[in-house]
C-alpha cells in the first residue's frame, strides 16, 4: 500500500495545474451471468451471479468499485480498484493501481453461527497497453496479491496478455468484439496454472444490452481444472 501511495500521489498535482481540469467521467456496467467468472478469471463462484461495475475518472485517476453477488443476493467479493495512468501516447499507455478486496465464502451451516468467512487481500496493478492500429489494442497486466487474513491466499502472481479485436464485425445488426487471453497463475494454494481464455461481445443495433460469451480452458494446472464457460447479459450506463 506504501508503495502505491509513494508512485500515485506525487503526480496528483501535476495533473490538477493543468490550466484547463479534467471533468468527472460517469460509467458502469450490470451483468447478470450464468455461471459467476469475473471477466478477468482469477476467481470464480461457478453459479449463477450478478456482477455491477462502477467507473469514476478524472483526468489520469480513476476508481472502478465492484460489487458481485450471487443471485440469492449472498456477496461472492468486492474490490475497489484505484488506478493512476503513469505513461499516454498516441501508442502506448502504462497504468499503476492498487486493489483492497473482499472474498466472502459460505460456511456450512454445523460449523459456525457466522454464514461468511470473510478473506482480505491486498493487490498492486501494473497494466500496458499498446494500440497496434485503429481498434486493435494489445494489454499486458500483472498482479501481485497478498493475503491480509489467516486462511486466506497469501501471495500470488498474475500475468495475462490480452488482443482486444473491437468491432472485428460490424453491419446493420450490430457489432462483434473479441477479447483473446492467455494468462497465468502462481497462487502460494490452491491451485498454479497456464490458461487461455476469450470473452465474445455482440452488442445488437438499436439496443441497450449486449451478450457476452466468455471460455476459460487451462492448458496446465496444478492439482486439477477443468474447462468453464459462461453467458452474461448486460446493462451499461
Amino acid at each position: 500500500m506504501k508503495l502505491i501511495i509513494l508512485l500515485i500521489f506525487p503526480f496528483l498535482g501535476l495533473a490538477q495545474s493543468d490550466s484547463v481540469k479534467p471533468k468527472v467521467l460517469f460509467s458502469g456496467n450490470i451483468q447478470l451471468t450464468n455461471n459467476g467468472i469475473s471477466p478477468v478469471p482469477f476467481f470464480t463462484l461457478g453459479k449463477p451471479a450478478l456482477l455491477t461495475n462502477l467507473y469514476i475518472k478524472k483526468g489520469n485517476l480513476s476508481f472502478s468499485p465492484e460489487l458481485n453477488y450471487d443471485l440469492k443476493a449472498k456477496p461472492w467479493s468486492v474490490n475497489t480498484w484505484l488506478r493512476y495512468r503513469l505513461i499516454h501516447t498516441n501508442k502506448f499507455s502504462f497504468f499503476v493501481g492498487n486493489n483492497f478486496s473482499f472474498i466472502f465464502r459460505s460456511l456450512p451451516e454445523d460449523v459456525t453461527q457466522n454464514q461468511f468467512l470473510v478473506q482480505r487481500y491486498q493487490m498492486l496493478d501494473l497494466t500496458g497497453s499498446y494500440k497496434l492500429k485503429k481498434n486493435r489494442i494489445l494489454n499486458l497486466l500483472y498482479w501481485k496479491t497478498k493475503g491480509l487474513d489467516k486462511g486466506a491466499i497469501q501471495s500470488a502472481n498474475f500475468v495475462m496478455l490480452t488482443m482486444n479485436f473491437i468491432d472485428l464485425l460490424s453491419n446493420k445488426f450490430g457489432l462483434l468484439s473479441i477479447k483473446a487471453n492467455a494468462f497465468v497463475i502462481d497462487n502460494s494454494s490452491p491451485f498454479t496454472g497456464v490458461f487461455i481464455s476469450q470473452i465474445t461481445s455482440y452488442n445488437p443495433k438499436k439496443s441497450s444490452l449486449f451478450l457476452t460469451f466468455q471460455t476459460v480452458k487451462p492448458i496446465y494446472i496444478t492439482p486439477s481444472g477443468s474447462f468453464k464457460w459462461n453467458v452474461g447479459l448486460n446493462l451499461p450506463f
